[in-house]
């Protein structure tokens, strides 16, 4: 699963649970992306599988938790990218909205939060589209790398490209998940947790991936989520 590609159905679950209330069937998910039902209940499966979604066959689906949070980063990011472009770069408000639109998927956290650094430095308004979220920008973390044996943490950022991310997504680290610093080498490498797995990252790889100490509550697979 391509990372946009999450997002697009998360974002199209959740604009339509509020549209239409939840849960969402799949084939008004189809009848919005334009796919067949039978992609969708593919995606649906998989998202249900990262912990995303929640899906009861024949009843619908619904964002956990878990998805609500990434949709609103998603939002969050979208947000900081349309404020960059209307009120640094003076785009007509309605290109800066189209244009967000495109790059929220894929320009990287590092620009965004640069983005969201020199607005607060100028004294641009930067908060969020929802008023009781923080920007995701401006929370307090550290690198991976400076993590120590036994420290645990919420990921929140990966400053990686396109390849190293999706290898690490598909271990399961990705971003709101919880991670636990097992042991550190001598050659710099860092073994962390994530979903019980084990993870060797080079000193590198480690230096782009943020983290804020402390975990969110995590959501079993195949349990309720909400």
């Amino acid at each position: 699963m391509t990372g946009d590609r999450i997002e697009e159905y998360l974002e199209t679950i959740d604009s339509l649970g509020k549209s239409r209330g939840n849960p969402v069937k799949n084939k008004d998910i189809a009848e919005e992306l334009g796919v067949s039902q039978a992609s969708v209940s593919e995606m649906v499966q998989k998202l249900a599988d990262e912990g995303l979604v929640k899906h009861e066959p024949y009843h619908g689906v619904e964002l956990t938790n878990r998805g609500i949070l990434q949709v609103n980063s998603i939002r969050r990011k979208h947000h900081v990218i349309e404020k960059f472009f209307s009120d640094v770069l003076a785009l007509d408000p309605e290109v800066a909205h189209n244009e967000a639109c495109g790059l929220e998927h894929t320009v990287s956290d590092l620009v965004v939060e640069s983005m969201c650094n020199y607005l607060g430095n100028n004294n641009i308004d930067c908060k969020p589209a929802d008023g009781n979220e923080h920007c995701p920008f401006k929370e307090s973390y550290v690198s991976l790398a400076d993590l120590k044996e036994g420290d645990c943490g919420t990921v929140v950022m990966m400053t990686l490209s396109g390849p190293s991310k999706e290898r690490l997504s598909s271990l399961g680290m990705i971003t709101g998940e919880n991670i636990e610093v097992k042991r550190k080498q001598k050659q710099g490498s860092t073994s962390i947790l994530t979903r019980g797995t084990e993870i060797a990252l080079g000193n590198e790889i480690a230096k782009k991936i943020f983290v804020r100490l402390g975990m969110r509550k995590r959501y079993p697979r195949g349990n309720d989520r909400n």
